[in-house]
């Protein structure tokens, strides 16, 4: 198996995927034509991370996953996991940077996995990450703590520019555990219509040249201050991630956020 291999999506909240309705996801994802779907499992160390005041249990992943898991597969869709690392903890909104609790997230993602039959997974690590001191030793032990809980293969899911303009993120100390680089290649407020193309070809010589790996790059459907990514954009960004020979698929970070133009970019796309 090639993990995130063709045109998938990331899944942020269930419940905004189609009411959470497992059919309808399903039959979402058949005529979009994905390959894969990755799904938010674990936020730190927990898979019920949203506010039971304002998300009710029963609304949230942890509770949705299981129907959902079944109907995708039912619909013959590669089905990986993806959740969030701190690598410390925050306390009267202060970040604590530890590498104890680094390790505990990473060694928290394996029996969920192991519990739903995924395969693989994605590591979304980002801004804490470039915080604090031991940034690299706290990368290691997380990646230490995933390895031996989750045999599975790995994924960074993080910045577009790891040499560039994230130096002070520990994209090597994740580089030797990861099968595959799914950088976030999200080229806000850039309305070039070959913006996140140029963007892409950017991120993939700045992550071969960190440690050559097959790569499915993430491209963004979610608004950011009254931005949003245009679907020629979209269908360019695909187009070029297909021509370069690296990349083993691509994706978009997220089915949930996305707009019916963007979903129609993404569903007249085809991989091969």
């Amino acid at each position: 198996m090639t993990i995130l291999a063709g045109k998938g999506a990331m899944v942020w909240q269930l419940r905004n995927w189609q009411g959470g309705d497992p059919q309808a996801q399903a039959e979402h994802a058949r005529q979009l034509g994905l390959d894969w779907v990755s799904l938010k499992v674990i936020d730190g160390q927990s898979e019920t991370w949203e506010n039971p005041r304002f998300v009710p249990a029963a609304r949230q992943n942890a509770a949705l996953l299981s129907d959902t898991l079944a109907a995708l597969r039912a619909a013959g869709v590669q089905i990986f996991g993806w959740g969030y690392s701190y690598g410390g903890v925050y306390r009267l909104g202060l970040f604590f940077p530890s590498k104890t609790i680094a390790q505990r997230e990473g060694e928290a993602a394996g029996p969920v996995l192991a519990r739903h039959g995924l395969p693989g997974f994605q590591i979304d690590a980002e801004r804490e990450y470039r915080r604090g001191v031991g940034r690299a030793e706290r990368a290691e032990a997380y990646c230490l703590g995933l390895v031996s809980s989750a045999p599975v293969e790995h994924s960074l899911c993080s910045y577009r520019f790891p040499r560039s303009s994230a130096a002070d993120f520990p994209t090597s100390a994740f580089a030797p555990y990861m099968e595959n680089w799914s950088p976030q290649v999200y080229w806000i407020r850039d309305n070039r219509p070959h913006g996140g193309a140029a963007q892409l070809e950017m991120s993939v010589a700045e992550y071969q040249a960190l440690r050559p790996l097959p790569m499915t790059p993430i491209g963004p459907t979610y608004p950011d201050r009254g931005w949003r990514a245009t679907p020629i954009q979209l269908r360019l960004f695909f187009e070029k991630a297909r021509e370069i020979g690296v990349c083993v698929g691509v994706g978009i970070w997220c089915l949930d956020l996305a707009t019916p133009e963007q979903l129609a970019a993404l569903g007249e796309f085809a991989w091969s």
